[in-house]
């Protein structure tokens, strides 16, 4: 048996190389299928490695500085297995993998590896299990057997990881063997592809992988709506009239409300996300939504526009099967200047904090993101109109569910960069009163992986 050793960034490789050897009679451990409901994780790992002939070590960044790889790698070296490090990408070791690693084999990732090489790969596999099973029978008779053994495990894996590297070359060419490209594409993705999932104003929604992970036992993708879905406030003013209570109105830039917090919050929206609106309406089912506190009506908004106190929930789209595919996801965000410390929620869909902006750029992928036709029909505030008509660029902005420092009202969203006042802007992040309703809304889900490719079955 063969234990795979990878970060849960690289699951979908790992997913490929362990389908590859297993059809090639080689048996493999990998995590989290291997793991046993009910048990101890740490501790099948631990007898997961030590029952296997050789260890393969997928080594990537992502692998490079992951503790949980390095505990697994110093495991194997512990017990005398053999290792085979598989190099995804370019990386400079950490000084405590180099210890491990320093004197075992290494294979890289190649390109441009011909049709007739794969052939040669898969019959020296074949021809290395024959020896394989020939070794065992000697092994009985013969002293040092097992350590040939072991040897002959590295030739197999070689052979193999070979053939799997040329597959995964040859899948972007388009020559896949028929007899291979099901089995390899069932289960294929990446940062930046994009999939299907749930409906929203009469369109399917389209969505980008942003951030794959191994969550609780099961292999998730974090997902982003691939355009600016809707224009929504984050949340409405709790007075019922936006920038007015009672009594006066608050439209002055130096009035009472930019002094005192609940006052803010209270005329101009919550900038909390566990509270607002916004996060009632994404993640409801029903056609009627139950909103706490003031309902997202118009009146409670800045333009008095795009009140959504009457729109069926988001979820609504989603069909029960699309429904189970999404998790719930542990979401950490800042507390508002008005609560303070954070605030965890467990959402299926949500907004992504300042922080996951990070997943962009290590996905290599844009911030940046247009709405849909169906977005800008529904939209009354016209603000992404004249914002086109006046710079120029497509791209708008859109909510994170981050509130801004030193507010009870503010809240984070990515900006398109033009037309924003220096100080109101910081690396394409700028801060806007939650009750503003003509900005976009690009929501977030955690999706089980499994689960996904297992709906699309016919």
């Amino acid at each position: 048996m063969i234990f795979i050793s990878h970060s849960s960034s690289d699951a979908v490789v790992a997913a490929e190389i362990c389908r590859l050897l297993e059809q090639n009679q080689i048996k493999c451990f990998i995590a989290p299928r291997d793991i046993r409901s009910g048990r101890e994780y740490a501790e099948e790992i631990v007898n997961g490695i030590d029952g296997s002939q050789a260890m393969v070590l997928l080594m990537s960044r992502a692998a490079n500085t992951s503790p949980h790889v390095l505990r697994e790698v110093e495991r194997a070296v512990s017990k005398n297995i053999p290792l085979l490090v598989y190099k995804l990408e370019n990386v400079e070791l950490s000084k405590s993998l180099e210890y491990f690693l320093m004197s075992h084999q290494w294979l890289s990732r190649e390109r441009g590896e011909s049709y007739g090489e794969i052939l040669a790969a898969a019959r020296e596999l074949e021809q290395t299990q024959t020896v394989e099973k020939e070794s065992d029978v000697t092994e009985k008779k013969a002293a040092g057997g097992k350590r040939g053994r072991r040897r002959m495990w590295i030739g197999a894996l070689a052979a193999v990881l070979v053939l799997a590297v040329s597959l995964i070359g040859l899948k972007a060419a388009g020559i896949f063997p028929p007899n291979i490209r099901s089995a390899a594409e069932s289960f294929h993705i990446k940062t930046g592809d994009t999939l299907v999932l749930g409906s929203y104003l009469g369109k399917p929604i389209e969505w980008r992988v942003l951030y794959l992970e191994e969550k609780d036992g099961r292999q998730t993708a974090v997902l982003i709506s691939k355009y600016i879905l809707t224009m929504k406030a984050f949340d409405a003013a709790e007075s019922g009239k936006y920038n007015h209570d009672e009594s006066r109105d608050y439209i002055s830039r130096e009035s009472e409300a930019d002094q005192d917090l609940e006052l803010q919050a209270y005329v101009r929206g919550n900038s909390c996300w566990q509270n607002s609106n916004l996060r009632a309406w994404l993640n409801a089912e029903t056609e009627v939504v139950a909103y706490e506190g003031q309902a997202p009506i118009s009146a409670a908004m800045s333009e008095h526009h795009n009140g959504y106190q009457n729109e069926a929930g988001f979820l609504n789209g989603f069909t029960d099967k699309e429904i189970k595919v999404l998790l719930e996801r542990e979401c950490h965000t800042p507390g508002n200047a008005l609560d303070g410390g954070e605030i965890v929620t467990l959402d299926r869909v949500f907004l992504l904090s300042e922080e996951e902006l990070a997943w962009f750029d290590e996905a290599g992928l844009s911030r940046l993101s247009e709405p849909t036709a169906e977005a800008l029909e529904q939209d009354l505030s016209q603000w992404y109109e004249v914002s086109l008509s006046e710079y120029g660029v497509k791209e708008y902005c859109w909510w994170l569910r981050t509130p801004a420092e030193g507010y009870s009202s503010k809240v984070y969203l990515v900006e398109n960069g033009y037309g924003i006042e220096n100080d109101e802007i910081s690396n394409n992040i700028r801060k806007a009163n939650a009750g503003l309703e003509g900005f976009g809304v690009r929501p977030a889900v955690m999706i089980d992986l499994k689960s996904y490719f297992e709906m699309q079955e016919p």
